[in-house]
């Protein structure tokens, strides 16, 4: 059966899974029927490192921090003490915290969850969120065991802390769905069968009941969650739209609520038009680029081809003509938009040079990296299963041949397959893409450090990573800035990655969804707790 067929059989099964939402009347009335953009890779909060799969992993887990519509930290599971001299987070666990299975919620448990994330045997790619704390360097390098992590609990219900060094940023880290809290019993019992429905014990507000491969996963009202008098919708129903048309097509029917993060470029005026109070568009904390294979010597081992093809991108063009809906041209290796503009200056010097000189610069590059008309580059580009995604890489390899006469191979695949992909250098070229997880330039720093989970272009330049630790140790907020623009700077010249444009969302929200500021989630951090249905 070849992969077309298969792509078109799974469109098929969730356009009638989704149909079949036509069900009881009641059950319509009680679950919020969300698209999340495709199936999920897993429900494990450690592995969890993408959108689509915090979006479930945030309405079935908790952890002592929570966050707010406006991505601010709140108190979640617990509230907290600072030493004077910010080494030392004293979390008090709130009285009477349960487990979906209704066994308590333990510090033991904070303690287990935090060194299993960091455990490189898990092999999480966010163990670095724990990096700032005591021994989380040596443990993620290997050279210490987890249960040498600064974190131990003192009794049931309170948990210590100790940092390495002061960091402003460790709260924000903690809203993050890989630190929430899981079940010790049960995933020492199940292993890595733990997540399966009829096995997973949850810290949620949400449990889960349903999951078919490709069709759609059902959540159930936790009773035992902490905040359970808040959580006002019964079930969510997750789908998995790759295609964003179809997505589009079954909110129009009422068979969703809410659609994911972009609407089909070529529809965005009319549904605009349609949809005026529905249709969400706003500036989105992400980033969108291409990364080059930097494990290939024919890249690592010749800058001058790695600026040319980034100089050879219009992104004007590409965010304003060919997109189209709001997304703005990125320049730079993190957004200008960054802790409120902070970095806005991490950009190229030739941002600004006209568009000939430009070309004329990429052309001289391309030829002292030694390529021609008649020794061309030939690259095979890979971007994830997804309309957006296509135009844009068709409109990325146009301009390559256009103006350099780069020979472009197309290859697209689903999300769950290129992020492996990424993680195991296997690649030449990909699409990449990287959402902010909080409101600091660390969550776009770990990118580029060596051997980092996330960094997916596989760059490493030691005098980046000392800079980033220089940083990250720095307590004075003006210096640590400065580190932090100096190592930027390093990355920059080094062109890893090729940045091509911060996106915005682009959701409909049926009226019937309450409560749901949108417009103030730049981050696009969700939780169903948060909303109401109104079926009137």
């Amino acid at each position: 059966m070849t992969r077309k067929f298969n792509v078109l059989i799974s469109a098929v099964i969730l356009s009638s899974l989704v149909a079949c939402s036509s069900k009881p009347k009641q059950e319509v009335q009680d679950t919020l029927r969300v698209d999340v953009g495709t199936e999920i890779p897993t429900f494990d909060p450690a592995l969890s490192e993408d959108g689509y799969t915090y979006r479930v992993i945030n309405d079935l887990f908790a952890g002592l921090v929570d966050f707010d519509q406006a991505n601010r930290p709140i108190p979640g599971m617990a509230t907290w003490d600072i030493s004077d001299d910010g080494l030392v987070y004293t979390f008090h666990l709130k009285p009477g915290l349960k487990f979906s299975d209704g066994s308590p919620i333990k510090a033991s448990d904070v303690v287990f969850s935090w060194r299993r994330l960091i455990d490189p045997a898990t092999g999480s790619s966010y163990a670095f969120l724990l990096r700032d704390v005591a021994n989380g360097e040596s443990i993620i390098a290997g050279k210490k065991p987890a249960s040498e992590l600064g974190v131990v609990a003192t009794d049931d219900n309170t948990v210590v802390v100790t940092l390495a060094h002061p960091t402003n940023a460790f709260l924000n880290y903690l809203t993050t769905p890989d630190v929430f809290i899981v079940p010790e019993k049960v995933v020492e019992k199940y292993g890595s069968n733990w997540t399966q429905p009829q096995n997973m014990v949850t810290s949620g507000a949400y449990t889960l009941k349903e999951h078919v491969v490709n069709g759609y996963i059902l959540v159930e009202k936790n009773p035992e969650y902490y905040q359970e008098s808040q959580v006002k919708i019964k079930y969510v129903k997750y789908f998995p739209f790759v295609d964003i048309n179809a997505s589009v097509s079954n909110y129009k029917t009422g068979a969703l609520d809410t659609t994911w993060q972009s609407v089909p470029v070529d529809q965005y005026a009319t549904l605009k038009k349609q949809y005026p109070t529905q249709l969400h568009s706003f500036p989105w904390e992400r980033v969108e680029f291409i990364n080059l294979n930097m494990t290939l010597p024919k890249y690592a081992n010749n800058l001058k081809l790695r600026q040319a093809l980034s100089m050879a991108i219009d992104r004007k063009i590409l965010a304003e003509t060919i997109l189209g809906g709001g997304q703005t041209p990125l320049n730079g290796v993190v957004t200008p938009t960054i802790e409120n503009g902070k970095y806005k200056d991490i950009q190229y010097s030739w941002t600004n040079l006209p568009n000939e000189k430009r070309i004329a610069e990429a052309k001289e590059l391309y030829k002292e990296a030694g390529f021609s008309a008649s020794n061309p580059l030939t690259v095979t580009l890979k971007y994830q299963t997804n309309d957006l995604y296509k135009k844009v890489m068709i409109s990325v390899a146009s301009m390559w041949t256009e103006e350099l006469g780069v020979k472009v191979n197309l290859v697209n695949e689903e999300r769950k397959a290129l992020s492996q992909d990424w993680r195991n250098a296997n690649y030449d070229i990909s699409s990449g893409t990287w959402g902010a997880d909080y409101n600091s330039i660390t969550t776009y720093t770990p990118q580029y450090l060596c051997n980092n989970g996330n960094n997916r272009s596989h760059y490493c330049n030691p005098k980046y990573d000392a800079l980033i630790n220089q940083a990250e140790a720095t307590v004075d907020p003006v210096k640590q800035e400065q580190l932090y623009k100096q190592a930027l700077n390093i990355v920059m010249q080094d062109y890893p990655i090729i940045p091509l444009y911060q996106p915005v969302h682009q959701r409909l929200v049926a009226p019937r969804v309450q409560g749901y500021d949108i417009d103030t989630n730049y981050l696009d951090n969700v939780q169903t707790k948060w909303m109401t249905l109104s079926n009137d």
